[in-house]
Parts: structure tokens; C-alpha cells; sequence
């Protein structure tokens, strides 16, 4: 009689059991895939390179002191900002002040002599040449004073020029030597960008320069999304040591919104033009061209910075030469595109830009 009062039990338990265990989820992460871009520039007729970058302030010092003595006042810390000629380090000025005091007495006694001296000079009761002796004597105590004078002005450390204290070298209370180093001072509001061109392409860095045509954009690895204009600065005429090249430098101003710093990764794109009436278009590289199976027509893949997404764009090509394909329609300066892997791409999609960062590309 009790197992027919099981059997119910037995049937519904495989039911209950499969209630509980866990369902699988039919929900679909959309992959965030990463990408490289490319940013367009209008190049009319000439040449567009992209080189490695190295990014230095435009006026740069070590600071050191004159003389030797003991650090009485050092308080700045790295990162501040000073403004030109204010005070930067001190050393102990005791030593220097007695020496001044020395010589001002010196010199206000060889002075009062002196004047004695020319008026018993006027009524001949003493000879040319002692008057002569005093004169000298008084010169070299002049020339003392002027030397205690800058003795004592060496204890002071001053800021040559505005800008941000990038090192402090040595500790408050701590005996230095002259000419050894105490801060290093950089100003940060306008920044060398140098690059190394190769012969070939330095033999024709005159004719334009002389014409005024370099167009050159900065992008940074932390913030590989914006680019900066950049505007020629001066060439070397020196090749490099252990290198072909040529060092070209350009000066880029302190952006208002972000903070760029000396040292940081970057990448300079360089269009050098040498006919300024020709046709102007876009030469982009040839990874970022896809062609769609359906119709056979040409497209790009366009970067939205407000979504995050790409979006297929029509665009007609032109020649094609040794540094991309030329884009005659389609896409407008200063686009952002896809540069690799664009056969992966679909409208639509959510993509993620890597970034330029010692070297290498990453997420």
C-alpha cells in the first residue's frame, strides 16, 4: 500500500529538479572590439609621412649657484610653478654680508682720502704721484666692493625665466658645491616636437621651408583622439650620431583644456606640399580601404566620437603612391577612420580606439 503512495513523489521529483537547476542565459554581450585610427588630412600634391615623435619643453635649465655654501631656503616641490626672477633657493649669506660690510669701509676710507689727497694736490703740497697711488688705490677698493657685492647676490638663486620646477636635485640645510646642480627649471607653455627624417627626404627640407607649406599634426598617446597643430620651428643640417637622419623640430603651445608634459609618447603626421595650386585631397592608408562584396563599391569605416561607432562611408579613389591611397570624395578633414581590420567591421558597431604608447598600439 506505501509504494503506491510513492509513486506520485517519484514521478514529479525528476520535474521538480530540472526546475531548479540554473538557465543557461540567452543574453548576448556585444563584443567592444578595438581598433586603430587614422586621422584625415588634406595634402595638396606633396608628401605625408606619420613618424615617432619626441616631445621636450622649449626652454630648459639646470640651476645651479655660483659659489658653495649651506641650503637656508628651499621649499619649492616639483610641479610648481614660478614666475621669472623670483626667488628660488638661498644659501647661508653671513659670510658674504661681513665680506660687503669689509669692503664698504675700505672703500669709504680710501674714498675720503682720496678727496683729501686732490685738494692737497690743488695746493701743491704733495706730490703727483702719491696722489696717483691713492687714485688706484681707491679703483681697486671700488672694484673690491663690486666683487662682494656680486659674492653676496650669488646666494641667491632666481628663476632665469617663468615656468615649472620639473626636479629638485638636492635637500633643504644641505652643503652644495658651486656649480652643482639644485633644481631644474622648464617651461611648459610651449613644447618641441622633434622628429628624425631620413636624407632622402632632408635634401628637400629648403624649398619648403622657403615656401612656408608643412602642415604637421601631434597626437599624443594619452589622448589619441585629438591632434594638435603643429608649426615648423628649425631643421638640423647635422646627421644624427648612429643614425641617416636629419632631427626636425617644430613648437607646439599649451593646449587650455589638457595638460601635455615633456617626455610624453607621441606621433607627428607631416604633409610637405610642393604645389600650392594643385588639387587638394586626403591620402589615407591602403588597410583602411574595404571593398563590399554585394556591389563592389569603395568604402571607409568613419569613427563617431559621440557614440563610440562606426559608420560606413562612399568614398572615390585616386592614385595610389608609397604612402596610401588618395581619397578624392567621400570623407572631409579632419575624419577619424579605421585603419585596420576593417573587414570585421559592420554599421553600427561599437569599437574602442587603441592608443599610440611607447612604441607600440595599445587598448
Amino acid at each position: 500500500m506505501k509504494s503506491y503512495r510513492l509513486l506520485p513523489l517519484a514521478m514529479l521529483l525528476p520535474a521538480l529538479l530540472s526546475g531548479c537547476s540554473p538557465a543557461e542565459s540567452s543574453v548576448q554581450v556585444d563584443t567592444v572590439r578595438p581598433v586603430k585610427l587614422f586621422e584625415v588630412l588634406n595634402v595638396e600634391a606633396g608628401d605625408f609621412r606619420t613618424f615617432p615623435a619626441r616631445v621636450s619643453a622649449n626652454s630648459r635649465a639646470e640651476l645651479s649657484f655660483r659659489i658653495s655654501g649651506q641650503l637656508t631656503e628651499l621649499t619649492l616641490v616639483e610641479g610648481q610653478r614660478v614666475a621669472q626672477g623670483s626667488l628660488l633657493a638661498q644659501l647661508d649669506d653671513r659670510d658674504a654680508k661681513n665680506n660687503l660690510m669689509t669692503r664698504e669701509a675700505e672703500h669709504e676710507l680710501l674714498a675720503a682720502d682720496f678727496k683729501r689727497k686732490a685738494e692737497l694736490l690743488n695746493r701743491k703740497l704733495i706730490s703727483q704721484s702719491e696722489f696717483d697711488s691713492t687714485q688706484a688705490q681707491l679703483k681697486s677698493a671700488t672694484a673690491a666692493l663690486a666683487a662682494a657685492r656680486d659674492q653676496l647676490s650669488y646666494t641667491r638663486l632666481t628663476a632665469p625665466f617663468s615656468g615649472t620646477i620639473a626636479k629638485r636635485l638636492v635637500d633643504n640645510h644641505q652643503i652644495v658645491q658651486a656649480n652643482q646642480g639644485v633644481l631644474t627649471l622648464q617651461n611648459n607653455n610651449l613644447l618641441d616636437v622633434s622628429i628624425q627624417v631620413p636624407e632622402a627626404m632632408a635634401a628637400g627640407l629648403k624649398q619648403y621651408t622657403d615656401q612656408a607649406h608643412f602642415t604637421a599634426k601631434v597626437r599624443f598617446s594619452a589622448f589619441p583622439e585629438q591632434s594638435f597643430d603643429a608649426k615648423f620651428k628649425e631643421y638640423s643640417t647635422q646627421v644624427t650620431p648612429g643614425t641617416q637622419a636629419y632631427e626636425v623640430v617644430f613648437s607646439l603651445p599649451q593646449p587650455q583644456d589638457i595638460q601635455l608634459l615633456p617626455g610624453m609618447s607621441a606621433e607627428l603626421t607631416l604633409a610637405l606640399v610642393k604645389d600650392p595650386s594643385a588639387l587638394a585631397s586626403s591620402i589615407v592608408p591602403v588597410t583602411a580601404i574595404d571593398k563590399r562584396d554585394q556591389d563592389g563599391q569603395v568604402q571607409v569605416w568613419v569613427y563617431q566620437t559621440q557614440s563610440g561607432e562606426v559608420k560606413p562611408t562612399m568614398v572615390t579613389l585616386g592614385r595610389v603612391s608609397n604612402q596610401g591611397v588618395e581619397i578624392l570624395t567621400g570623407i572631409n578633414k579632419g575624419d577619424l577612420i579605421v585603419s585596420a581590420g576593417v573587414s570585421q567591421l559592420s554599421a553600427g558597431m561599437k569599437v574602442k580606439p587603441l592608443r599610440w604608447q611607447r612604441g607600440v598600439w595599445r587598448i
